[in-house]
């Protein structure tokens, strides 16, 4: 027998008995498996009478087996049979034993939420602008190609284009002394007020210097270990052809359409995520309250670690929750609409292509969660690079899915 009970708009508790004659079923299919690999001395495998058997492996162990067996199958039954659409697995809360020997499952489910998207394959198309390059910015590339091949040479005094090494100490916010290891920075990447403390010093001197640009209080002191100097090549052609153009002239024309080709990718990259951004917004979205509670633990989680527990969300923390609990939502139901999915083939090629790169070392658990992520997030930002041309891209046929190993977020990126 199958009951339901709405816990609220979003969630439901099932409950499922299992009648005496089915969990007896599922015990003597569990004493079957066990009494073929547990060894009885003096017995056969499989040959040993139930009593000893099930004193030798222990009756609870058993009855745990049993319901491992059973419980997974009545759970779906139960689920199909009340014609649910959970969002997830549900959490099983209770085993209760019951007088007539049966049990009584009770198990909480999340509903799908109610989501609607908008007609986005009738919208027009919306271009970004792409900003000029011009030549400030490809002498800015130029230089920066300069720099990338620069030398170092022995320096005597620190200037603005100084490299040096430092070692030091500094006091925390916290109160706490650490100690700076032989570091080298270039002055002319740091910030002014740093820059401006270790003018003139040179290889042995020591300084009070800032550590933190928007901390003026919070500063180290530091000794300079040595000093140099950024020798730039010239930039002729001979610096050209060394780096594998016939002149200057070509160089800079072959910056310039890199930059350009540059700058119409981000210009699409910005238009996809405006696109994105508005079937999010328009979209009718009713967000569970129980996932807002969860990403909002999470983002504690991550702000505190351990110590999450021992603090709660704000409004603005809740606010932030929400929005982005609702943009998983809406990204999940355009996936589904679209068919947009890995087969198990562009999985595995990619895991292998990066298990190469990485010395033939396998993928953790949470790598291969985030390069699912990544992989899928490609095949969204490609299906949104379709939408609003003169004819609408059809829908894709539905792949051989690949589920992620766990359901989080991509913890890290390749």
């Amino acid at each position: 027998m199958v009951e339901l009970e709405k816990l609220n708009e979003d969630e439901v508790r099932v409950l499922i008995d299992i009648e005496p004659e089915r969990l007896q079923e599922a015990l003597d299919e569990a004493f079957r498996k066990i009494a073929k690999r547990v060894r009885v001395p003096g017995f056969r495998p499989g040959k040993a009478p139930r009593p000893i058997v099930e004193r030798a492996y222990g009756p609870q162990h058993l009855y745990e087996d049993a319901l491992n067996e059973i419980v997974p199958k009545a759970y779906s039954d139960a689920i199909e049979e009340l014609k649910l659409t959970p969002y997830e697995d549900g959490t099983i809360e209770a085993i209760d034993p019951q007088d007539d020997k049966g049990v009584r499952i009770k198990a909480r489910v999340l509903l799908q939420p109610e989501i609607e998207l908008p007609d986005y394959r009738s919208w027009a198309r919306t271009e970004t602008d792409v900003p000029e390059v011009d030549e400030a910015a490809v002498d800015a590339a130029l230089e920066q190609e300069r720099r990338s091949h620069a030398t170092l040479v022995p320096g005597e005094v620190c200037g603005e284009n100084s490299v040096v090494e430092l070692t030091g100490t500094y006091v925390d916010e916290e109160g706490k002394a650490g100690t700076i290891e032989r570091t080298q920075v270039a002055l002319d990447r740091s910030f002014p007020a740093f820059r401006e403390a270790l003018q003139g010093a040179r290889a042995g001197d020591s300084r009070q210097v800032p550590l933190d640009s928007e901390n003026p209080d919070q500063t180290g002191h530091v000794t300079v270990e040595d000093v140099r100097e950024i020798e730039l090549p010239e930039l002729d052609d001979a610096f050209a052809q060394e780096h594998g153009h016939q002149n200057l002239k070509e160089m800079r024309e072959e910056l310039t359409n890199a930059l350009r080709a540059e700058a119409q990718r981000t210009a699409e990259d910005r238009r996809r995520s405006a696109l994105l951004d508005r079937v999010i917004a328009e979209a009718e979205v009713r967000v569970p309250e129980v996932l807002v509670e969860r990403e909002a633990h999470g983002m504690l989680h991550e702000l505190h670690g351990e110590a999450a527990h021992d603090h709660e969300a704000d409004d603005d923390m809740r606010r932030q929750a929400s929005e982005q609990v609702r943009a998983k939502l809406v990204v999940g139901r355009i996936l589904e609409q679209e068919g947009i999915g890995l087969t198990q083939a562009e999985f595995d090629g990619a895991r292998r292509i990066l298990e190469q790169n990485r010395g033939n070392r396998g993928l953790t658990e949470q790598e291969q969660q985030s390069l699912y992520g990544i992989l899928l997030d490609e095949k969204l930002r490609s299906f949104l690079g379709t939408l609003g041309g003169e004819q609408a891209a059809p829908a894709a046929e539905e792949p051989e899915a690949v589920e992620p190993t766990e359901p989080a977020d991509p913890a890290q990126q390749e």
